[in-house]
């Protein structure tokens, strides 16, 4: 007789009781209040507004086109010992400040 034979049935829950609805209108307020106090503005600065706009010197285009060529035609070379290498130094950095 197999252990998944020998255990007992298990026995049926009882239903759960619905809350009262006169506590649910005092939980609302309390969180409506709170996320009110914790609401922030934020600014930002005008080296960080020039990052945040797309450029034609954020992505090498030529680049890009390169590979997509080298994809098509089959000929991307993907060095998988130098992707497990990093993976395995990221891995080791993390642990470390651990």
């Amino acid at each position: 007789m197999s252990s998944i034979e020998r255990t007992s049935p298990s026995k049926p829950i009882n239903a759960v009781q619905p809350r009262e609805t006169n506590e649910a209108a005092p939980q609302k307020s309390r969180t409506e209040k709170a996320t009110a106090a914790n609401s922030a503005s934020v600014t930002l600065s005008d080296a960080q507004a020039a990052l945040m706009q797309p450029g034609a010197s954020d992505i090498n285009m030529e680049r890009v086109e390169a590979l997509k060529t080298a994809i098509r035609n089959g000929e991307l070379k993907i060095d998988t010992g130098k992707i497990a290498d990093a993976l395995i130094q990221e891995a080791r950095s993390y642990m470390q400040s651990k």
